[in-house]
C-alpha cells in the first residue's frame, strides 16, 4: 500500500474534535452504517408469562444478527427466554426503529423483520437459544427490580419463528430493548 494510501486511511479515522484516531464497537458501526435496528417493549405490570414473537426475513432479504437484550424490572424476578421455531398469533403490534435517524439510503430504513408483536399467543415449545433471568425474589420488603442483558450475538435462522417469554416470579412492570443487525451481503452459509 502507498503512503499516500495509508495517510489518506489514517486520516479518515481522525476524530475532529482531539485530533486522535477515533475507535467505535462493532454495534456502533453497524448504527452509522444504518443496519442497526431496536424494539422498546413495555409491557406493563404482568404476573404471568408474557410473549414476544417475531419472524426473520428470507435468506436473500437479510441474516439477523441478534444481540444482547436490555430488560428492566420494577419488582420481582424475571426470566428471558428465547425460543427458536415456534408458533404464535395475536398480539399488538411492535415497530422496529432504524437507530441512525439521518440515514441517506432509505432503502435500508425499514427492518427486514416486518413481523413482531408484544402479548402474542404462544406455546413455547421450539428449542431454546437464550435465556437469563433478572431482578430478586425474597423478603417483599426488601424486594426489587434490576437490568441485566444478554452477552452474546446469535446468528438468527431465516424464514423462521421465534418467541421471547418473559416468566415473573410476581407481579412487576417489565421494561425491554431488543437490539439487531440486518447484514444484506457477505454471509456464509456454512
Amino acid at each position: 500500500m502507498s503512503e499516500s494510501k495509508t495517510t489518506a486511511i489514517l486520516s479518515e479515522m481522525q476524530e475532529g474534535l482531539t485530533g486522535f484516531i477515533g475507535q467505535i464497537n462493532s454495534d456502533h458501526a453497524y448504527i452509522h452504517d444504518g443496519i442497526g435496528y431496536e424494539a422498546i417493549i413495555n409491557t406493563g405490570s404482568i404476573s404471568a408469562a408474557y410473549d414476544i414473537a417475531f419472524t426473520t426475513p428470507a435468506i436473500e432479504d437479510g441474516v439477523i444478527h441478534w444481540r444482547p437484550a436490555d430488560i428492566y424490572t420494577s419488582s420481582n424476578f424475571v426470566t428471558f427466554e428465547l425460543y427458536e421455531g415456534d408458533s404464535y398469533s395475536s398480539g399488538s403490534s411492535v415497530t422496529p426503529v432504524n437507530k441512525n435517524r439521518i440515514i441517506k439510503d432509505n432503502s435500508n430504513f425499514n427492518s427486514k423483520i416486518t413481523t413482531m408483536v408484544k402479548g402474542a399467543t404462544a406455546t413455547p415449545t421450539g428449542t431454546l437459544i437464550q435465556h437469563f433471568g433478572i431482578g430478586s425474589t425474597g423478603n417483599p420488603a426488601s424486594r426489587s427490580g434490576g437490568g441485566a442483558a444478554s452477552a452474546e450475538e446469535i446468528v438468527l435462522a431465516p424464514s423462521t419463528d421465534y418467541v421471547i417469554t418473559l416468566t415473573p416470579a410476581g407481579a412487576t412492570l417489565v421494561l425491554l430493548t431488543l437490539f439487531w443487525y440486518e447484514e444484506s451481503k457477505g454471509f456464509d452459509e456454512k
